[in-house]
C-alpha cells in the first residue's frame, strides 16, 4: 500500500511496504580495474549501479520489470524495446536467482504523461547505448537516447542523482512508487498533493506471496516495508499523479496497486535529487538523508564513494597477470563485498522479525539483512571475516537478533522475513565459518542455542523440514521429499559446522553429538553403485536410479535437469560435496583407485546440467576441485582451478558462469586466483591450490598482512615456503598467520610435481 503526497520546496518523501606479465605500461589501480557490468548477461543477475560495501542503497538501472539489468535485453511482448531502461531503482540484490526489490525507480522522460505508467511502465522505457555508459564502484552514468545525462552515486544509506537535460528539452521525471519486483497480492499507492503543487510525499506497502520462476521456489509469504525520503534542488512547476491504469491529474490523493507521479521542472537544465531509504519508518528515511547527505554537491559524494571502494580494493592488491585477469579478480572482490546489506538506520533502529522496531545495542554497530546463506557459506563469509571481522560480527549478531525475535535462525532471509529458499539449514555454517575466520564479537552462546534448537526440536521446525525422519533414519526419506538426498548432505554440512562451533565454545557434548550426526551421509551410499542415492523410509533405494543419465528426473517435472532426490543437480554433482569427510567418502566409494578416475571424468567438462560432469554454475561443486588434494594428487587441483578461471570466467558482461548469488560464484575466481580455498565449513583453514598472479598483498584485519608470491613459470607447484621455512603441507591453518607481514611463496614449474603434498601428513587433516 503506497501513499503519495506533494509538498513544498521540492521535497520528496516516500514509503513503500514491499597470464601475460605486467609491462612497463601503467597498470590500472584496483578501483579502475573493476567492471561492474560483469555478470549482467548470461544469468549472472548482477547490477551495474552505484552502491557502497554492504550499502543499504543500490541505485541502478532496470531494463525489465523484474528489477534486473539485462545487458542484452531483447524486445518481446510485455517488455520495452531492446536496451531500454524502465527506471533507476534504489534497491537491488546482486546475483540472486529470484527477482526482488527495485524500489522507487526514477526515470527522466521528454514527453507528457499520456497514459498511466501504472498500467504499463514499459511504454515509457528510454533506449540507451552501452557505449554511453560509465560504470565504476559507487558510480553509474549514462546518456540516454533522449539526450538526458543521468549520474548516480551513493553513501551508506542515501544517494544523489544528477540529471542533465539537453538544451530545449523540458526537465521531466517519472517517480514510480510501485516499481518493486515480483510483487503479488496486496499493494496500494496513495498519492496526494499540496496546495502549491511543488512538493511530494509517497506512502505505500508491498507484500509478495510464494512465486515460482524457472522451476525454482523463490519465496513464501515474504514481505517488507521500505520508506524513502528525498529532496530536489529545484522546485517542480507541475505534477501529474497516476494510480494503476488511471491518470489522476494534479489532485490531492489517489489509491491503487501501482502509483506514482510525473514531475515537470520546466526549462531547468540540471536537476539533482538526493534520496535515502529506511526499513523502519519515514522518520528513519529523513534521518538517514540528513545524516548521510546534509547539503548538496554530487561531486563530493562521488569522491567519497570512490575513496571508500579504493580503500577496500587496495587491500587485495595483485601484481602480474593480464589486464583481463586483473579485471576478473578485482570485480570478483567487488562482488564479494556487496551483501549482506545494511538494514538499520543511522540512529541504530531497525525493523525486527517480530515486525517491531528495535535498536542495535552492546558491541553491535549495525543490523544487516539479505543473507543467501546456502550460497555464501561456501567461500564468501570467510573472506569477509578475514578482512572485516567487526562488520562480519555485526552480521552474525543480526542473525542472532532475527532468531530471538522469530524463534529460529532465518533461512535465506530477505529484509526482515524468511524466504526458505534452498534445502539446507545454512545459517549454521554461515555463523560457524564466520567465527572460525575471525568474526568473534557477537553473542555466540545464543547463536549456538538456536543452532541446537534447529537441529533437535521437531515440532514446528520450518528451518529443518523432515528433521524427525533425519534424526530417526539418518537421512531424509525419498518418498517424502523431492530433494531428499541433497537435503541430507546439506544437513550433514550444517551439523559438521555446528560441531566445530560448539567445540570452539567449549561445549564438548554438543560438538560430539553434531559430529556424529554429520556422518549420516554414509546411509545414502549405495553399495552397488557407490554413489549417493535417495532412499525410502523402509530402507529401499529409489527405483530407476542411473547416475550416468541423471535418472530419474525430479517428479515435479520429468523434463527438468534435476535428478530425483537432488536440488539443482545430480548425484555426480552432489556426492563429492562432503569435504569434511573426504577420507571416509573415498573409502565408501571404493578407495582412491575408484575416486580419482571418477574425478578425472568429472572435470572433462566444467559447465553442465543433467550430465555426469562438474558444474561451475552451482554451489555444491565449488569445492570439488580440491578433492584431488585430499586424495593425494594436488597437481590435478592446480590444473583444474586454472582451467576454471580461464574457461568459465570472462572480463565481459556474461563473464560469471551462472548466478553470482551474492558474490559466491565470484568468490571462486578470487580464492582460486590467490591459490587458496576455504574448503571445510566451520574450520579455520585453507587448502592450497596454485596462485595466478606473481604477487598478491592482502592486508587482512588486526594488523596482519599476507603476501603470496609465485616464482617460476607454469601452474604446477613443486615447493612452498611460509615465512622463510619449508611448508610441505597443502593445508594452511589460519592460526599460522601471525601479526605483521606473512610470506607464502609458491615455487612453480611447467610440469606436474607428483611428489609434493602426496604424503598423508601433507594432506588436509581428518576432522574425525
Amino acid at each position: 500500500m503506497s501513499h503519495l503526497k506533494l509538498m513544498r520546496a521540492g521535497a520528496l518523501v516516500g514509503t513503500i511496504m514491499v597470464a601475460q606479465l605486467m609491462s612497463a605500461q601503467k597498470v590500472d589501480a584496483p578501483y579502475d580495474s573493476v567492471e561492474t557490468r560483469i555478470g549482467t548477461a548470461g544469468g549472472g543477475n548482477t547490477f551495474p549501479g552505484a552502491t557502497l560495501p554492504f550499502g543499504m542503497i543500490q541505485w541502478s538501472p532496470d531494463t525489465n520489470t523484474d528489477a534486473w539489468y539485462q545487458y542484452s535485453q531483447s524486445a518481446k511482448p510485455g517488455f520495452a524495446a531492446a536496451n531500454s531502461i524502465l527506471g533507476f531503482g534504489l534497491t537491488h540484490i546482486s546475483g540472486a536467482g529470484c527477482e526482488l526489490y527495485g524500489d522507487f525507480a526514477v526515470l527522466p522522460i521528454a514527453g507528457e504523461l499520456t497514459a498511466s505508467p501504472g498500467a504499463d511502465i514499459t511504454q515509457y522505457g528510454v533506449q540507451f547505448d552501452h557505449a554511453q555508459e560509465e560504470t565504476h564502484p559507487g558510480y553509474y552514468a549514462v546518456t540516454l537516447a533522449n539526450g538526458v545525462r543521468v549520474e548516480l552515486t551513493v553513501t551508506d544509506r542515501a544517494g544523489i542523482a544528477r540529471f542533465t537535460f539537453p538544451q530545449g528539452m523540458p526537465a521531466r521525471l517519472l517517480v514510480n512508487s510501485g516499481s518493486s519486483a515480483g510483487t503479488f497480492g496486496s499493494r496500494s499507492n496513495q498519492p496526494g498533493t499540496s496546495e502549491d503543487g511543488n512538493s511530494i510525499t509517497l506512502t505505500g506497502q508491498d507484500s509478495y506471496e510464494a512465486y515460482s520462476r524457472a522451476g525454482h521456489f523463490c519465496g513464501t509469504n515474504s514481505h517488507y516495508n521500505i520508506y524513502g525520503a528525498g529532496k530536489f534542488n529545484k522546485a517542480f512547476k507541475k505534477s501529474v499523479l497516476w494510480q494503476d491504469s488511471t491518470i489522476v491529474g494534479d489532485g490531492k490523493e489517489a489509491k491503487g496497486k501501482h502509483a506514482g507521479v510525473w514531475l515537470d521542472f520546466g526549462n531547468e537544465r540540471q536537476i539533482e535529487l538526493k534520496v535515502a531509504v529506511s526499513f523502519v519508518d519515514a522518520k528513519g528515511a529523513v534521518g538517514n538523508l540528513g545524516h548521510d547527505i546534509a547539503g548538496w554537491g554530487f561531486d563530493g559524494v562521488h569522491a567519497k564513494a570512490r575513496q571508500t571502494w579504493s580503500q577496500l580494493l587496495d587491500r587485495f592488491k595483485v601484481e602480474g597477470g593480464t589486464k583481463d585477469q586483473r579485471t576478473k579478480y578485482y570485480t570478483g572482490v567487488y562482488h564479494s563485498f556487496l551483501s549482506p546489506t545494511l538494514f538499520s538506520d543511522a540512529d541504530g533502529r531497525y525493523m525486527g522479525f517480530d515486525k517491531q522496531a528495535h535498536e542495535v545495542s552492546g558491541a553491535q554497530i549495525a543490523q544487516y539483512a539479505n543473507f543467501s546463506d546456502w550460497d555464501i557459506y561456501r567461500n564468501t563469509v570467510q573472506m569477509q571475516a578475514l578482512f572485516e571481522p567487526q562488520r562480519e560480527s555485526d552480521m552474525q549478531q543480526s542473525l542472532v537478533n532475527d532468531a530471538v525475535q522469530s524463534g529460529q535462525l532465518p533461512r535465506w532471509e530477505a529484509a526482515n522475513d524468511v524466504t526458505y529458499v534452498m534445502g539446507g539449514d545454512s545459517p549454521a555454517p554461515v555463523i560457524a565459518s564466520s567465527y572460525a575466520f575471525g568474526a568473534r564479537n557477537f553473542d555466540t552462546e545464543t547463536a549456538l542455542k538456536y543452532m541446537v534448537r534447529a537441529a533437535t526440536e521437531t515440532t514446528d521446525n520450518k528451518e529443518r523440514p523432515f528433521l524427525e525422519d533425519y534424526l530417526k533414519l539418518g537421512y531424509v526419506p525419498a518418498e517424502k521429499d523431492d530433494i531428499s538426498a541433497s537435503r541430507t548432505l546439506e544437513y550433514n554440512s550444517d551439523d559438521f559446522a555446528a560441531a566445530q562451533f560448539a567445540g570452539a565454545l567449549g561445549h564438548k557434548d554438543a560438538a560430539e553429538r553434531f559430529l556424529k550426526l554429520s556422518e549420516s551421509w554414509k546411509n545414502l551410499v549405495d553399495p552397488d553403485t557407490k554413489w549417493i542415492r535417495p532412499r525410502n523410509s523402509d530402507g529401499s533405494w529409489e527405483v530407476g536410479f542411473d547416475a550416468e543419465k541423471s535418472q530419474p528426473r525430479r517428479h515435479y517435472d520429468p523434463e527438468a535437469s534435476d535428478q530425483q532426490g537432488f536440488e539443482e543437480g545430480n548425484t555426480w554433482q552432489y556426492s563429492f560435496m562432503i569435504p569434511f569427510d573426504y577420507p571416509a567418502l573415498f573409502e565408501a566409494m571404493g578407495g582412491k583407485e575408484t575416486v580419482i578416475p571418477r574425478l578425472d571424468r568429472f572435470f572433462l567438462k566444467l559447465r553442465c546440467w543433467a550430465e555426469p560432469c562438474y558444474n561451475i554454475e552451482n554451489e555444491p561443486d565449488f569445492v570439488v576441485p580440491y578433492a584431488y588434494v585430499f586424495a593425494g594428487q594436488p597437481w590435478k587441483t592446480q590444473a583444474v582451478v586454472t582451467r576454471i578461471g580461464e574457461e568459465t570466467f570472462k572480463a565481459a558482461p556474461d563473464g560469471i558462469p551462472g548466478n553470482d548469488d551474492l558474490g559466491a560464484t565470484s568468490g571462486v575466481y578470487v580464492w582460486d586466483a590467490l591459490g587458496l580455498y576455504p574448503a571445510v565449513p566451520g574450520v579455520a583453514g585453507l587448502v592450497l591450490g596454485t596462485p595466478l598472479f606473481d604477487r598478491a598483498t592482502l592486508r587482512l584485519a588486526e594488523g596482519r598482512t599476507l603476501v603470496i608470491e609465485r616464482k617460476g613459470e607454469g601452474i604446477y607447484v613443486h615447493d612452498v615456503m611460509l615465512n622463510g621455512a619449508e611448508f610441505p603441507s597443502n593445508w594452511l591453518p589460519i592460526s599460522k598467520l601471525h601479526s605483521g607481514e606473512n610470506h607464502l611463496v609458491f615455487m612453480n614449474q611447467t610440469q606436474p610435481d607428483t611428489q609434493r603434498g602426496t604424503a598423508p601428513a601433507d594432506q588436509p587433516p581428518s576432522f574425525r
